[in-house]
């Protein structure tokens, strides 16, 4: 059973991230030097265990050689995009049901429909904002002790419509951290 909407949680989304998540491995896939290191800070600040790549091809390469609990893919990258990083890790063996969550400053609903298009499962937009960027994570996250690293059938399809409008958020004072 998937984790109640972050929303849904008393304490903050952090805490029961770090809580619930902490040591999980994720790939973030980012090109630009500055976001992925300020994406790599707010992920282990919660505990996550984290490994990079700067492109698509990189993403690809990680994917088929190691269980992430999912993935935030940049959507423009050199070398190979992230649609069709997306695309070509679904194919890999395992890789049919877990996570792929979008990140772009594209957030226009046609960027939304390509990134479905693509196979990724929801939309973290930039700027990223810690706690929305906290509860969608939580959102997609498979319980601790539920095979991690494992399918995520039955939890949700691939096809989930992405968000229209992100959820509140529990700090709405939090500064944004801009990406470009």
């Amino acid at each position: 059973e998937a984790p109640p909407p972050a929303d849904e949680h008393p304490k903050g989304v952090e805490a029961v991230l770090r809580n619930c998540h902490a040591g999980r491995r994720i790939l973030l896939a980012e090109d630009n030097p500055v976001n992925r290191e300020v994406a790599l800070e707010l992920l282990t600040e919660v505990g996550l265990e984290v490994d990079t790549a700067a492109d698509g091809v990189e993403a690809m390469e990680k994917a088929g050689n190691r269980d992430y609990a999912l993935i935030l893919m940049d959507v423009q990258m050199p070398r190979m995009d992230g649609l069709a990083a997306t695309r070509a890790i679904r194919a890999l063996p395992g890789w049919r049901d877990r996570p792929i969550l979008a990140m772009t400053a594209n957030a226009f609903a046609e960027d939304r429909q390509a990134c479905i298009g693509a196979g990724m499962n929801d939309f973290v937009a930039k700027p990223v904002e810690p706690e929305e960027l906290y509860g969608i994570l939580l959102r997609w996250l498979e319980p601790a002790g539920d095979g991690a690293g494992q399918t995520m059938a039955g939890t949700r399809p691939i096809s989930a419509p992405i968000r229209d409008n992100p959820p509140e958020t529990a700090d709405a004072a939090a500064e944004p951290i801009v990406w470009s």
